[in-house]
């Protein structure tokens, strides 16, 4: 009875060992999971040239006998300084299918592979092939682009949502840069798509040593990609070898870690893999075949990538109209540093600025926060200085929370929000405050003012009327909605999601917004799109919302609202480009186009050195001046603020405050004399040279745009 027993604990105790030690280890792919990957990571991807097969010896591998592929050149792609292991090829050989296709589906039975032929209608062809397609052939791309694409623009066109110009350059983008393959179910509708192409899969497993391969290989009749007698073949071999770190103990490990460290959140750690696998070419695989090309003198092109053979048509490039410069006059700058305690001699370390604008009469509004140790809690207090005293300030309002202090009606006036939600108006000549009756839109949208200094937003209607577009309305105490609605645009149809934004430009008749596609100047009456500019390149565009608006860049994210003078006639658009000196992916160039809004010429770049960021711009009343402010932050090289004369191209004084980052707002004054950087805890005046002045006047003011 007693062995008995035994023996049932010793069953037991088996099975449980097998059970941990099975869900420890991660079960090693199958060979039929083997196929190409779609993904690469060859940057620039390496495509007809620099290719060759690489030895064991020169792989190191002479010294390690046993290593996976210790027997067998691979595939590698060579220029001096960098080393790529080819993770499948793609061959295009210049040959008829009928005649081509037996004689390698001959060949691969003789090496035991196993053979599927079928076939499918050209419009099944996976994305990358039917770019290729509609490289080579470009009266495809025309019929695809007059059936999809160009109807749509067309009506857009006429609803007024987008112009002519932007009709014509979408749909020569779409077909230069064949971005029209679209869905089978939309593409099999096409008679010259609907052709049967043949092609023939190829699998075989075997082993090497402690080694599993699997090749996979695939030849297609490519004659309708490329318009000519073509065949294309694939080739990967994936490669299974035992992991020299795993064991069973370690398994039996990993799943008492995981036991230990399990949530309901999901899995902790991921069971042990007992194989790695890892894919290549080899030349075992795929040298039959090369030598067969090769003593009939068949031409043959060899790519990692399908892409290889798609034909780009070079963008156009364009160049900014001059040079910047900087300035060598001998006038100097003057700073004065006033800090909070400067100004509120009662302060604590706890207090902040939040919000700050320049007034009129030389003086200043500002809100700050600070913890009241009494009551537990935060307070927030906004102030104003003194006519021709900045560092006399006086109370006006107290509270929990301010935020989004606008200046209104030409700086007669500024809103503010208040927690919870509830808006007041200060009157700045009189200095009394008034509650608003503001609709419960404002302030989560986009706010900027018309011609008049009265504040128009921006949001997205989801109604059934609204269809998704955007709708305007005009910021009004005194009107609710929908009596406040200026008009409805479907522009945001035509451009990368959440890529609409104002430009801060007062133009009388008009709206400027900079999205996707460019800058378009729309009517404030109807809304409709009656002027737009291409632009230069400003920042790489979301791959997967192409398909709509055709577009190579988007607007740069997380920067200020676009300034502009309707005075100087210019609009200042940012950019982000990466840094071609930095290896770190995260490491930006940022700086500034600026654009002609009468030509829509590209006037000038003004580049911002030692910032991975824009954190707030500035211009002066006529637009003369333009100041721009960002942090170094990967860098920790702190703020540097650059100030423009923008009508010479001139960079006149470039400011830093080292290791420090924390900008909160910049403003130029009312007299056109003085810059003033707003940090938490101080202000910077920054004088300018008693000649560069640009004063305000009842048809031009300051603007400022902070992100």
């Amino acid at each position: 009875m007693l062995s008995k027993k035994y023996g049932l604990a010793f069953i037991f105790t088996g099975l449980m060992a097998w059970y941990v030690i099975h869900t420890g280890t991660e079960s090693p792919p199958r060979p039929e999971s083997c196929l190409p990957s779609p993904y690469t990571d060859y940057n620039p991807a390496p495509v007809f040239t620099r290719w060759q097969w690489e030895s064991p010896a020169e792989r190191g591998l002479t010294s390690s006998p046993g290593a996976p592929l210790d027997d067998t050149n691979i595939l590698v792609w060579l220029d001096g300084k960098k080393r790529i292991a080819a993770d499948k090829m793609t061959l295009a050989i210049a040959a008829d299918w009928n005649t081509l296709a037996p004689k390698l589906s001959d060949l691969l039975k003789q090496e035991n592979f196993s053979l599927r032929s079928a076939s499918m209608p050209v419009a099944y062809l996976e994305e990358d092939w039917g770019q290729a397609l509609l490289s080579h052939r470009p009266e495809v791309a025309a019929s695809l682009a007059e059936k999809f694409i160009t109807p749509k623009l067309w009506q857009a066109q006429q609803a007024g949502y987008i112009t002519p110009k932007e009709v014509e350059h979408k749909t020569n983008r779409a077909i230069s840069q064949h971005l029209l393959w679209l869905t089978p179910q939309e593409l099999i509708k096409q008679p010259e798509l609907q052709k049967e192409i043949s092609f023939t899969e190829a699998r075989k497993t075997y082993s090497v040593g402690d080694t599993k391969r699997t090749t996979y290989l695939k030849i297609m009749d490519a004659s309708a990609v490329f318009g000519e007698p073509k065949v294309a073949l694939f080739l990967t071999t994936c490669v299974l070898s035992p992991n020299p770190n795993y064991s069973y103990l370690k398994a039996i490990e990993n799943r008492i870690d995981y036991w230990k460290n399990f949530n309901l959140l999901g899995p902790g750690l991921r069971p042990l893999q007992s194989y790695l696998s890892d894919k290549f070419v080899l030349e075992e695989s795929i040298k039959p075949i090369t030598t067969y090309l090769k003593e009939n003198n068949l031409q043959s092109e060899l790519a990692s990538e399908v892409m290889a053979w798609v034909k780009k048509a070079p963008l156009a490039e364009t160049a900014p109209e001059r040079q910047p410069g900087e300035t060598t006059s001998s006038d100097t700058i003057s700073m004065v540093t006033i800090t909070l305690k400067d100004l509120l001699s009662d302060t604590d370390d706890s207090r902040e600025i939040k919000e700050y604008k320049e007034l009129p009469d030389g003086n200043s509004l500002f809100a700050t926060q600070r913890y009241d140790r009494q009551q537990q809690n935060y307070v927030s207090e906004l102030y104003i200085t003194g006519p021709g005293n900045p560092q006399h300030a006086t109370q006006l309002w107290q509270g929990k929370s301010l935020s989004g202090l606008t200046l209104v009606h030409q700086g007669e006036k500024a809103w503010f929000n208040t927690s919870p939600g509830q808006w007041f108006e200060l009157n700045i000549p009189t200095r009394k405050i008034a509650t608003l009756a503001l609709n419960e839109e404002t302030g989560v949208t986009s706010w900027f003012s018309d011609a008049n200094g009265n504040p128009i937003t921006f949001s997205t209607d989801y109604s059934d009327e609204g269809k998704g577009c955007l709708i305007f309305r005009r910021i009004d105490p005194r009107i609710s909605p929908p009596e406040n609605s200026l008009f409805r645009t479907c522009r945001n149809h035509f451009a990368s999601g959440n890529s609409i934004q104002p430009v801060l430009i007062s133009t009388p008749g008009y709206f400027w917004l900079e999205d996707s596609n460019g800058l378009v100047k729309l009517n404030s009456e109807t809304g409709r799109a009656e002027l737009s500019y291409t632009v230069p390149f400003r920042s790489p565009a979301d791959i997967g919302s192409r398909r709509i608006d055709l577009s190579a860049d988007n607007i740069t994210r997380h920067t200020p609202y676009p300034l502009g003078s309707s005075e100087a006639h210019w609009i200042a658009l940012h950019y982000q480009h990466q840094s071609p000196l930095q290896h770190d992916m995260n490491a930006w160039r940022m700086g500034t186009y600026f654009i002609d809004s009468l030509s829509g010429k590209w006037r000038f770049s003004a580049e911002l050195n030692n910032a991975d960021s824009i954190d707030a711009t500035a211009r002066s009343a006529h637009g003369r001046f333009y100041a721009q402010a960002g942090c170094g932050k990967l860098a920790g090289s702190g703020i540097t603020a650059d100030i423009w004369d923008v009508a010479s191209a001139t960079k006149i004084a470039s400011l830093r405050r080292l290791r420090y980052c924390g900008l909160k707002n910049m403003a130029f004054n009312w007299q056109g004399n003085t810059l003033i950087l707003v940090f938490y805890d101080r202000l910077i005046r920054v004088k300018l040279p008693d000649n560069r002045q640009d004063a305000a006047t009842a048809e031009a003011i300051p603007a400022e745009s902070k992100s």
